[in-house]
């Protein structure tokens, strides 16, 4: 959990330009040229130029504009009229309304698919979410979900679309194939904002009502992260290098910019009035911010610095120096090397490529021919290597959390088993987690760390086969129990519980075929059901075997070539292995 705590460093004081009566949404056409922002109050679109910071126009549209989502080719927006119902389509070159689609129920967001072929609109009246096609601007499906349908966001292959439902505190996932809902997520707070990383491998939720921004794993379908301490957050964005976020809260007036690879905040900037929603432009360089309780739009340069600013030594981390006056940047600096590469994209930014180095050093630009100035620091990290992982093997489902151990896995991108990628829900220099994927075939596969630099694996994790009994002997004792038990089956050896009616029992893993129980009390005689890591098997007749005893030093003993200490330790942990002679021969049977 990262809470948001304030810092000094301060972003320069925004532009103020003039819109329509209560500003919503704000979105950047693909090529950085205008911002284009609803106006709810007054009924119109405002136009706004990004060189000049002036309105060009504003468009008359239906009552109640609202979401607003610009085609991939820029040629057309599509506008919510909370109003009517209805969706209008904007012809960008001309700055007019050409289309008027029905057919909605009380429209809020909307997102426009990748490949530009498809609309998704949050229809809140009807607790749906209604496909549009922009070949015929007609909606052709409906998706039914819950209740309060507000804001959405499809991953960048245009696979899924996520949805943010105040009315059950619940985000929803959509599988755009089927239209179809394939996941419902809980635990938030009137979730109101939502955005997808660049990778598609992370998706932001703002909770109005938490106070917090929730951070979810695509891949897995489930929060792994919050960013608190956020008060009272409405719409966040995503730079198009993953690696900040800007998050507008209406709480305190103020836009919080997170770091997202450090995953801490970086800045507050105060001085805003209800901020409502936020647009990048393309170079990551201004961010467009509605206020929607003045009828104004500020604009701010993104914070001055080194993203990200740790690397490993061997070089090659790609960052992104951001600050004001760099578009006449002749040279770039790691301390006194050169860097690697560097490329001006603008007078607000660089992309450099970090030198192989040994130690920390300030990060310095040369400004035309004589003037240098440091902007940022650069912290160099011994180079990624893997020393462990913290579990061997497990079930095909996948689901396990598996902790990557090493040094210099701050920059870790990836985490691989065979060829399935896995983003890290957790990033320290010494220890990478993440959660297994799920395997179609049991077997042995490479797990291999990708950071920024190198890529490095000596570790294998084995997928196994779901567990099965086959005998269990003896198969009857007294209700008060404590009797030994010995359970022989196939994919023993991940035994995580044993329950004999219910009820868990203490046990120890002889091998990938044995496992060692004592039976629990029981409330009743009669057949009871044994299980071995959830799967119940109702025990088979008697198999020929030695019954184990219990010797005076309450030791259980099979044949005296097992041997196991009873520990008071709570159920699942109170047998552990001493010798295991057999192993070798068990694994092979």
């Amino acid at each position: 959990m990262n809470a948001v705590t304030e810092v000094t460093e301060q972003l320069l004081l925004p532009d103020v330009i003039q819109v329509g009566s209560s500003p919503i949404y704000a979105a950047v056409s693909p090529n950085g040229q205008r911002v284009y922002v609803t106006n709810f109050g007054s009924g119109s679109v405002s136009v706004i130029d990004t060189a000049t910071h002036t309105v060009l126009t504003a468009i008359a549209v239906p009552a109640g504009p609202w979401g607003i989502a610009i085609a991939p080719d820029g040629l057309h927006a599509y506008v919510a009229a909370f109003g009517n119902s209805h969706v209008v389509v904007i012809d960008t070159a001309t700055n007019t309304v050409t289309q008027d689609i029905t057919g909605l129920n009380k429209p809020l967001g909307l997102a426009v698919t990748p490949d530009g072929s498809r609309v998704y609109v949050a229809s809140q009246g009807g607790n749906r979410v209604d496909v549009i096609s922009t070949a015929t601007n007609t909606v052709t499906a409906s998706v039914p979900v819950g209740i309060g349908p507000r804001n959405l966001a499809i991953t960048p292959d245009g696979a899924e679309v996520y949805v943010t439902e105040e009315g059950t505190n619940t985000v929803r996932v959509i599988d755009t194939a089927t239209n179809t809902v394939t996941a419902v997520l809980t635990g938030f707070t009137f979730p109101r904002g939502v955005t997808v990383s660049p990778d598609g491998q992370r998706v932001y939720v703002t909770d109005y009502g938490g106070d917090r921004l929730d951070v979810i794993d695509t891949s897995i379908h489930a929060v792994v992260d919050t960013y608190t301490g956020l008060s009272i957050p409405f719409g966040v964005a995503v730079t198009s290098d993953g690696l900040l976020a800007y998050v507008a809260c209406d709480g305190d007036d103020s836009v919080a910019v997170l770091d997202l690879i450090a995953r801490k905040t970086l800045t507050r900037v105060p001085g805003f009035h209800a901020p409502y929603w936020l647009a990048i432009t393309p170079d990551n360089s201004e961010i467009y911010v509605t206020n929607n309780g003045n009828e104004t739009v500020q604009v701010i340069n993104a914070p001055a610095g080194v993203y990200p600013n740790v690397g490993p030594m061997s070089g090659g981390t790609p960052v992104t120096i951001t600050g004001e006056g760099l578009g006449n940047t002749t040279a770039v600096r790691f301390g006194c090397l050169p860097a690697a590469s560097f490329r001006v994209i603008n007078d607000h930014q660089i992309r450099a490529v970090s030198p192989l180095f040994v130690s920390d050093v300030k990060i310095d630009v040369t400004l035309g021919q004589n003037t240098t100035r440091t902007v940022g620091r650069f912290y160099y990290l011994q180079d990624s290597v893997m020393t462990g992982i913290s579990r061997t093997s497990g079930p095909l489902s996948g689901g396990d959390t598996l902790t990557v151990t090493g040094r210099g896995l701050i920059t870790t991108t990836e985490v691989r088993f065979g060829n399935v990628s896995v983003t890290p829900s957790t990033l320290l220099d010494d220890r990478v987690t993440v959660t297994v994927p799920p395997a179609q075939a049991p077997g042995p596969v490479p797990v291999t760390v990708v950071t920024q630099s190198n890529a490095y694996g000596r570790a294998v994790y084995t997928y196994t086969n779901p567990p099965g009994i086959s005998s269990v002997t003896p198969t009857s004792g007294p209700t008060s129990g404590g009797t030994p038990v010995l359970i022989e089956g196939t994919a023993l050896a991940f035994t995580q519980t044993v329950t004999i009616g219910g009820t868990q029992a203490d046990f120890g893993i002889i091998s990938a075929t044995r496992v060692a129980v004592v039976t629990p009390p029981a409330a009743a005689p009669g057949p009871q059901m044994s299980s071995s890591r959830r799967q119940a098997v109702r025990p088979p007749p008697p198999a020929p075997s030695s019954t184990p005893e219990i010797d005076k030093d309450r030791h259980i003993n099979f044949l005296g070539r097992y041997l196991f200490n009873i520990k008071a330790s709570g159920p699942g942990q109170g047998l552990r292995p001493l010798r295991d002679p057999d192993a070798v021969e068990d694994d092979a049977d």
